[in-house]
């Protein structure tokens, strides 16, 4: 056990080296500003104009201002660029947040965010909040906070490659947390079914209370458990922190037999259980903002009261007290230090974020190793005919967990070539359409909540028939193939998306596009299809296409996702008919437009 410790822990390290490196990936902040709006009534037009000396700059690229209920505006500058940007807040318990993209004194874009809203309204699927920067130019950027949690905004500027790789590393160290966390569950529920020793039983529970959480504190609970109840994310601190001080309390109590060894204590550990069961109830009924305070303070005072425990106990000579107090300290410290952050004491965000992880981590594994030799200590105390049977039911638990875990892998491939195999077209490796026709809906209502417009644009090959009859179905498959790689190459706008309609027709999805930047980009793709030579077994092809779009604030009234794609296809039709090679732009539901 403990060489499994020693190896996990230097695992962990090599983790939060990567992510270490992946942070160090972002660009550096322009100066930010920030301004307290202790009303929560201003507007950012009433801020635009203001003069610097009404703005207060802020020490470093993350604000810190603990638990407060003003409003906070943040200003900063970005300079033009020739790349496409994002900003992104590393934390993901932020209520509201209005960010506001300023142009030449001009609001040009607008985006909300903010774990009061469903996680689906969100623009990146992220539990950090990213807000995608439209424009090249230079921009002024004003964020609106306000939040029942603590001030905490950590603003970081990423280009989007460098934002994928940073994500992806966050996403694998937390990950390998939860990865962690239910292989313990796992093994101990299945010596719980073993044994019926109930302290197992126990143990799976306050692993699970800590997974949730960790879930709610680090965002991943209201990414991939509850994205569609704000209420639970809102109430999540409160409600499982309290969970945990039952569960913590009722382990400590069966671990180190405190009924019997320290009555008093034992006393002291019933109070924690029903003050923590108190706050779960208060927690359901009462606001967050009024009792994450009584939770932090009960979590200190749990948490010490459990390590004197474990030092009273550990004086008494019980020997895996000594861990019981290690593990305790190193979990203490870690809410300790997450506390004074959330109160506005504590700036590392990149190191208060993972180390609370880190903390409860090795706290469960050395718990873990304490459970391990209490458990082993009573086996002792048996007859020698129970130990061989205890030996081989522990053989047979490690067996059937790690075929759990076979099957486990083995569903979850098989699970995974299905979705693939059923929204991906054979031929092209593109989305079918299928999956079109539950994305369309989906970004057409998105766009009407957004205020933004999408552009639907149906592709077709000229004269292609001519293709199959003269070089074989085989060369056209071939030019399927090359003209969906080159429509791959050049659609790669963050949120387009291609598919294959039908044939030899190509449908793609633009949201957030504007008309005049569509159609040159449209036109660009028909400039580099008309002169690429498509090879195949039969010889180089040459081939045009025809190309119909349809933008939906174009449309009159509130057309539908269906009408929308019809519109493309009318102009589409049109463009054949006058000569192909053409673009025509629907602006209405049988109408279209000429674009040279």
């Amino acid at each position: 056990m403990a060489k499994q410790l020693k190896r996990w822990f230097a695992v962990c390290m090599l983790m939060l080296t990567w992510v270490s490196a992946a942070a160090h990936a972002q660009e550096s902040m322009p100066p930010v500003y920030y301004h307290v709006d202790s009303t929560g009534n201003q507007s950012v037009e009433q801020l635009l104009d203001k003069e610097p000396s009404y703005w207060s700059i802020l020490p470093g690229d993350g604000a810190s201002f603990g638990y407060t209920s003003d409003v906070y505006w943040f200003y900063f500058t970005l300079a033009a660029a020739d790349y496409d940007r994002m900003i992104r807040i590393g934390y993901p318990l932020l209520d509201r947040i209005d960010a506001y993209f300023v142009r030449d004194g001009e609001i040009i874009n607008r985006i909300k965010a903010g774990d009061s809203y469903e996680f689906d309204q969100r623009q990146v699927n992220s539990r950090n909040f990213i807000f995608p920067v439209d424009t090249h130019d230079e921009v002024k950027v004003y964020l609106r906070v306000e939040t029942t949690s603590s001030m905490r905004v950590p603003l970081s500027i990423w280009q989007p490659s460098d934002l994928i790789g940073s994500e992806q590393a966050l996403n694998t160290a937390t990950a390998m947390y939860f990865g962690l966390l239910l292989c313990m569950i796992i093994y101990n529920l299945f010596s719980y079914t073993v044994t019926r020793d109930k302290r197992f039983a126990y143990y799976s529970a306050y692993i699970v209370a800590i997974g949730l959480l960790l879930a709610g504190l680090d965002g991943t609970g209201y990414q991939y458990l509850w994205p569609w109840s704000e209420w639970i994310q809102y109430k999540s601190i409160a409600l499982f922190g309290s969970v945990v001080f039952v569960f913590a309390s009722l382990v400590a109590s069966q671990v180190l037999q405190t009924e019997s060894r320290a009555p008093k204590l034992h006393k002291g550990l019933q109070g924690i259980m029903i003050a923590a069961g108190l706050l779960f109830v208060a927690s359901l009924i009462l606001p967050y903002e009024l009792m994450i305070n009584a939770v932090l303070v009960v979590a200190i005072l749990a948490s010490s009261f459990l390590i004197i425990t474990g030092f009273t106990l550990w004086q008494q000579g019980l020997a895996y007290a000594r861990i019981y107090s290690l593990a305790l300290s190193v979990l203490l410290l870690a809410i300790i230090i997450n506390a004074l952050g959330y109160l506005g004491f504590f700036e590392s965000f990149f190191i208060q974020r993972y180390l609370i992880m880190i903390g409860s981590a090795i706290e469960i594994m050395l718990l873990s190793l304490v459970l391990a030799i209490r458990f082993n200590e009573d086996r002792r105390e048996r007859l020698a005919a129970e130990q061989r049977l205890n030996s081989r039911l522990e053989v047979k638990v490690k067996q059937r967990t790690a075929e759990l875990e076979a099957v486990m892998r083995k569903l979850k491939e098989m699970n995974q070539r299905l979705e693939v195999k059923s929204n991906e077209d054979r031929l092209t490796k593109l989305y079918n359409r299928g999956v079109l026709d539950d994305d369309l809906p989906l970004e057409v209502r998105r766009a009407r909540r957004t205020g933004y417009d999408i552009a639907v644009v149906m592709i077709d090959i000229d004269h292609f028939k001519k293709v199959n009859d003269n070089l074989g179905h085989q060369a056209g498959d071939e030019v399927l193939v090359e003209l969906a790689r080159l429509l791959r190459v050049n659609f790669r706008r963050a949120g387009d998306r291609i598919y294959r309609y039908g044939g030899e027709e190509f449908v793609v999805l633009m949201p957030g596009a504007q008309e005049l930047g569509c159609h040159d980009k449209v036109l660009t793709v028909t400039e580099v299809i008309r002169a690429h030579s498509f090879k195949t077994e039969r010889g180089e092809v040459k081939i045009t296409v025809s190309v119909g779009m349809a933008l939906l604030n174009s449309m009159p009234g509130h057309a539908s996702s269906k009408q929308l794609l019809e519109a493309a296809d009318n102009a589409l039709y049109q463009a054949k008919n006058a000569g192909r090679d053409q673009i025509r732009i629907a602006r209405s539901l049988n109408d279209v437009s000429e674009k040279p």
